[in-house]
């Protein structure tokens, strides 16, 4: 990511509607599926530490970004069990970690092998042990915020479901999110596209009436995943998987 996306993501992300969203996900699903309720949880890829803020000085948490500036806003939010290291190359042990998160970041160009970094994400998690994961979808979505924060790939369901399953993580619930939204984002990013616009989503925030509304939006979304169980479309999608071995074994029985 370009080092001045951190500064504007660290400036909007507290009360930005879609990070917002995407923090009460994982709050929901940790609250369904955490193995047990004093977790470990690695955030990998923490970018300037919303979500581990989020989860509160109640859970044990670490975080890792490639982003050294990453890091140093994770530090000015007082989160000191945060490093720069490498989704590819994990400074821990096998089987550490209870949770494993990792938000928007398989799409970044740099992970040229997407599958060998799913591989050392689940090396990291315990048998049993849970993996969320958010990405955007649809590769014709692609547009000048995703050139803003290094993004060239988009996924579908169909590919996360393959990649997960070859990285010995099973899902257990895949969900597009940011779906009563699809049809008005579309038309921001044509319109985006046509003006030439190379800036991010984020510079210049998206005003405190649209902020509003679009939070209600995400807000009444969250009611319907949990009633139906999954969104057929959406900007995003979100992955809950589980690494099968002993401990999930034991859970079952």
């Amino acid at each position: 990511m370009n080092p001045a996306e951190y500064e504007i993501m660290y400036r909007v992300e507290d009360a930005h509607w879609w990070y917002i969203g995407l923090r009460n996900m994982i709050l929901d699903f940790l609250t369904a599926y955490a193995p047990n309720r004093s977790p470990l949880i690695l955030d990998a890829g923490c970018g300037t530490g919303a979500v581990l803020k989020a989860l509160g000085d109640r859970l044990r948490t670490a975080g890792i970004d490639f982003s050294v500036e990453a890091i140093r806003f994770c530090r000015i939010r007082g989160l000191v069990r945060t490093a720069a290291a490498s989704v590819v190359a994990l400074p821990f042990p096998n089987e550490s970690f209870d949770v494993v998160i990792s938000c928007d970041v398989l799409c970044n160009r740099s992970i040229r092998d997407k599958g060998a970094a799913l591989c050392e994400m689940g090396r990291v998690l315990k048998p049993g042990g849970v993996f969320f994961l958010n990405l955007p979808a649809y590769q014709w979505m692609l547009s000048s915020d995703d050139s803003a924060v290094q993004q060239d790939r988009r996924f579908t369901r169909r590919e996360l479901r393959r990649l997960l399953c070859a990285a010995s993580l099973k899902p257990v619930r895949m969900t597009h999110w940011n779906s009563l939204l699809l049809p008005p984002i579309i038309l921001i990013r044509m319109w985006r596209k046509i003006m030439r616009r190379s800036t991010s989503d984020l510079d210049g925030g998206s005003g405190v009436l649209a902020n509003l509304l679009f939070g209600c939006a995400l807000a009444a979304e969250r009611g319907l995943i949990r009633a139906v169980s999954a969104m057929p479309f959406g900007l995003s999608i979100f992955a809950v998987a589980r690494k099968e071995g002993l401990l999930h074994e034991t859970l079952a029985s």
